[in-house]
């Protein structure tokens, strides 16, 4: 079975927090050299702290995504990887958490499996649950427009 991978359903508001703190990060040494006539030695120090933070908040941004391979959920989040074995999962559930998951927006699902959950944002969830059912047929529609092993 070919693997599918799925991008992060991003919200506005979010993008444009992460976007924005970014630009403001990067702009704090350009705003220390013009309008504070700040030496070129503080400027490198504020430089050393606040771009790399920028560049991490992008890294992040634009690097989460859900890939669905034959048996097996990977969640890229960054620089890490989470490996979940599809025969594991119990059930999935829509849920609007606001706990910290690698997901970009509040339109989430909660994905439960043996040993833990994990929550994820799919930009398009009814193509997720389609290939989910196809590798797990177990997997039948709920009640809440998730999915549950019967």
């Amino acid at each position: 079975m070919i693997s599918t991978i799925f991008t992060s359903k991003i919200d506005f508001w979010l993008a444009f927090l992460i976007l924005g703190s970014s630009l403001l990060l990067v702009l704090v040494p350009v705003w220390e050299w013009m309008y504070n006539n700040s030496s070129v030695r503080r400027i490198i120090f504020i430089s050393l702290f606040t771009i790399p933070t920028a560049l991490l908040l992008l890294v992040l941004f634009f690097n989460i995504k859900y890939t669905l391979t034959a048996d097996t959920l990977l969640v890229k989040n960054g620089f890490s990887t989470q490996s979940i074995s599809l025969k594991d999962i119990t059930n999935i559930t829509p849920t609007s958490s606001t706990l910290s998951a690698p997901a970009l927006s509040l339109d989430r699902i909660e994905i439960r499996y043996e040993g833990g959950s994990i929550v994820i944002s799919p930009k398009d969830k009814d193509r997720f649950y389609h290939a989910i059912q196809e590798r797990v047929p177990a997997l039948k529609t709920d009640d809440n427009n998730g999915l549950i092993k019967r």
